[in-house]
């Protein structure tokens, strides 16, 4: 049996109009705009505290979730077959591909009702294959230091940001899943707060002076790639939206700069159990300052771009609340690996506090709702929790499925049980893939127009896609190549 082994980067994005520069900046330089000029829905005052906005953000969850079950029935219908076998790869493929791709175009409308007949067919192969008589055996999981749950959420987010960014060009991606300008809780508004988030369960608070000075090596490539894609676009006179990030700033920016401030705030905190009220504090400090007038400030389209401060209110302004969501993301790692060997019965007792630490967050999400509503421009409280409470959702389904169940250990196993080979190649060559999906995404809007697609084609587009991105990272994988 072959050992997993897990690798983990930074180097992520999760914008369709901040993408790694200079592949989009050059199609946008052939072509007038890589974005929809619909790809950020305005959204009013009104839309502040809509219970419409409440809904839309628990729908995010059956929208994502496909590839959560398709990752599910990967392990359960392709786990014997060779890890790096080609047939086991692309029945994989088909098991996630076809439902992430189809939740965003073809059948948007019934993503709830897939996700629960999906629901039940895993459970009924559970059932019948013994799956959940052998979980009552009295044998410890090993959740380890770096938790198969990390490795799942991190290819769910490069998987699912592949798949939408693509998507989002042609007309069948619903305009419900279009980012939000001001309030609002789309799928698409997801993006940035998740990579953060994935960025914090792998990452460690900085406990000394010397943890801060091996800061530059991670921190440097993601600014250089920021201030690279700043200095390109305007060069070329590239259109950018400026209601994102403001005027100069884009994801790399606010990535690389949530990672040097997050490890310098976590110096604060004397042991990794003060994050969490560390996170809370700056979070309440940030919500106190945007409701004095910093939110009205940023959203305003009245105030002119003039000055470092004005052209990049948006970018700057999130940043205390990209800082919150990071030390609260490694707050939640560390808690779930307090422990690296739990017997079944505690790790019971952890899914039990997971639901209840989920069923809190989305309570406090009501809330912040009704009190101040959601948006991703500030990464306001209403948005942080929202991340943290879809983030723990998934990440709740996500152990119980696998470290409980799939990948237990059982008296005649011989070795570790190792992932999907789907989830292995991205995860091995995550940063590879990513900018591979958007070089090819670049490629489809100049060669094919998705605009001008029907439904069946922008479905096979899709698909074609993916399977070329996936696949040049599995043939890394099997042959035990990464790249980045």
């Amino acid at each position: 049996m072959e050992s997993r082994v897990y690798f983990y980067d930074v180097y992520v994005s999760a914008d369709k109009c901040c993408l790694p520069a200079p592949l989009h900046v050059f199609q946008g330089f052939i072509q007038n705009s890589v974005c929809s000029p619909n790809a950020i829905i305005p959204k009013t005052e009104t839309d502040k505290k809509s219970w419409q906005t409440l809904i839309s953000s628990l729908r995010v969850l059956p929208v994502i979730w496909p590839t959560l079950l398709g990752f599910a029935l990967s392990q359960l219908l392709c786990g014997h077959l060779p890890l790096r076998s080609t047939r086991r790869f692309l029945l994989e493929f088909l098991l996630i591909a076809t439902p992430t791709v189809c939740s965003t175009t073809v059948v948007t409308d019934y993503n709830e009702l897939y996700c629960l007949l999906v629901g039940a067919l895993i459970a009924i192969l559970i059932w019948r294959w013994d799956i959940w008589k052998k979980a009552k055996d009295p044998i410890c999981l090993e959740i380890g230091s770096r938790p198969v749950v990390f490795t799942l959420m991190r290819a769910n987010a490069y998987f699912c940001t592949a798949s939408a960014i693509l998507a989002i060009d042609f007309n069948a991606f619903p305009s419900a899943y279009f980012k939000s300008q001001a309030f609002g809780a789309s799928v698409m508004d997801l993006g940035i707060g998740m990579f953060v988030v994935t960025m914090g369960i792998v990452s460690q608070r900085a406990r000394h002076l010397g943890d801060v000075k091996r800061l530059p090596k991670v921190v440097a490539p993601l600014l250089v790639l920021g201030l690279a894609r700043t200095v390109i676009i305007t060069l070329i006179d590239y259109h950018q939206d400026e209601r994102e990030y403001g005027k100069h700033l884009n994801a790399f920016f606010t990535l690389g700069l949530t990672k040097l401030f997050g490890s310098l705030c976590s110096l604060l905190a004397r042991e990794d159990r003060q994050l969490l009220p560390l996170s809370l504090v700056i979070l309440a400090l940030h919500e106190l300052l945007l409701q004095l007038g910093l939110s009205e400030f940023v959203m305003s389209s009245d105030v002119d771009r003039i000055g470092l401060w004005h052209a990049n209110r948006e970018g700057l302004s999130s940043l205390p609340g990209c800082v919150a969501l990071y030390l609260l993301s490694i707050y939640c790692a560390k808690w779930y690996t307090s422990r690296t060997k739990l017997s079944r019965a505690q790790f019971w007792v952890k899914l039990r506090h997971m639901l209840l630490s989920a069923s809190m967050g989305w309570l406090l999400v009501i809330c912040c709702n009704c009190l101040f509503g959601i948006a991703r421009v500030t990464f306001n409280a209403g948005y942080v929790l929202w991340l943290f409470s879809v983030t723990t959702t998934t990440m709740m389904l996500y152990a119980f499925l696998f470290e409980f169940l799939l990948l237990a250990p059982r008296a005649e196993d011989r070795g570790p049980n190792p992932l999907p080979a789907f989830v292995e190649a991205i995860n091995m060559n995550g940063l590879t893939h990513f900018m591979l999906s958007n070089f090819l995404t670049g490629f489809v809007n100049m060669a094919l127009k998705p605009r001008d697609r029907s439904l069946a084609e922008s479905v096979a587009i899709l698909m074609l896609y993916l399977l070329t991105s996936t696949g040049a990272v599995y043939v890394l994988f099997r042959k035990s190549v990464r790249i980045a």
